[in-house]
């Protein structure tokens, strides 16, 4: 399927039901994390590491092993090691965010990488941004500050530390959309998502090894050797839930809609985490939170639409071009 046949009814109906198989999937990310008794960076590496094996396990019964010796894959390989890099950071800062603060904080902070991605693409693209994203973008930072004041007053000072990890979070995840957008593009969705993973496994452990010796509270060598079943079922539903069933997919979805499409779906995420929380960690947002938490996600939402708008008017702009 490709874009152009997405308007029939049978094509729109199958983006709508990944974009919530994606979504629903994702969501249960920060409440199994929360679940596990593990440090958050031991989490990373199994997560990383069982995602890895879960994809290439796809990959080699879709057929798709041959994308490894592609010449596309041979030539982004730097570039692939890289985004498993970012892909580490983003993870490490999250995972360590979700046990400083709430879930509904923490989440929504992560998911504003919309912003942090048209920032960027202004700096390291010169895209200029239009009267609708900054709007936005002051309209998430407005319901930030709110949200840090709220865990400020009702969890302390150790809170802001998360809010700013998931921030941080944030801009990773901003890096390595950037990154798969670019370098993704004719490698099999198995080969790609399974090679990154590997990737920011790899680094996670010798990464957390390495500084372990100097930095109080990080994990070692030893402390990555986890096989308790409870910690295992864990990893496991982190890497076939929210992994293999939400990130992965998401990157198969770009393939086939624009970028925008897929990038609406933060939107949704928060709000799922959110309902997850109270169900199953008892977690309650206050009113000022909950507050914060709209006004960012109408903030992003702003700075989603007005990419949408971009990315059609190039569309239209090129359909022209084609047509005359």
């Amino acid at each position: 399927m490709t874009q152009k046949n997405l308007g029939s009814s049978t094509g729109s109906t199958r983006v709508i039901l990944l974009l919530f198989l994606s979504v629903s999937m994702i969501s249960s990310g920060s409440i199994l994390i929360r679940l596990s008794n593990s440090p958050a960076i031991v989490v990373v590496f199994w997560r990383a590491l069982y995602g890895s094996a879960v994809m290439a396990l796809l990959g080699i019964a879709n057929g798709d092993l041959g994308g490894f010796r592609s010449q596309t894959f041979r030539a982004n390989r730097k570039w692939l090691v890289l985004i498993g890099i970012v892909l580490s950071l983003h993870f490490s800062t999250w995972f360590i965010s979700l046990d400083l603060t709430t879930v509904a904080a923490s989440v929504v902070l992560v998911n504003t990488s919309p912003i942090f991605t048209a920032i960027m693409s202004t700096v390291l693209i010169g895209e200029a941004l239009r009267r609708r994203s900054w709007i936005g973008i002051i309209g998430a930072v407005t319901g930030a500050l709110m949200l840090a004041w709220s865990d400020l007053v009702s969890q302390g000072i150790g809170a802001l530390s998360g809010d700013f990890l998931a921030i941080l979070g944030a801009v990773f995840l901003a890096m390595y959309f950037i990154g798969g957008r670019r370098y993704a593009k004719g490698i099999p969705i198995t080969v790609y998502t399974s090679s990154i993973y590997l990737v920011a496994a790899v680094f996670t452990f010798f990464f957390s090894s390495t500084l372990a010796p100097f930095v109080p509270g990080i994990p070692a060598a030893p402390d990555f050797i986890v096989f308790e079943p409870y910690e295992v079922m864990i990893f496991l539903a982190l890497a076939v839930f929210p992994t293999a069933l939400g990130h992965s997919v998401n990157n198969y979805l770009l393939t086939i809609v624009p970028a925008y499409v897929v990038s609406s779906a933060v939107l949704g995420e928060p709000i799922g985490a959110t309902l997850l929380a109270m169900v199953f960690l008892g977690e309650f947002p206050t009113a000022l939170t909950m507050l914060g938490f709209v006004v960012i996600i109408l903030g992003v939402g702003l700075v989603l639409a007005d990419i949408a708008l971009t990315e059609r008017d190039e569309e239209s702009a090129l359909d022209d071009t084609n047509r005359s």
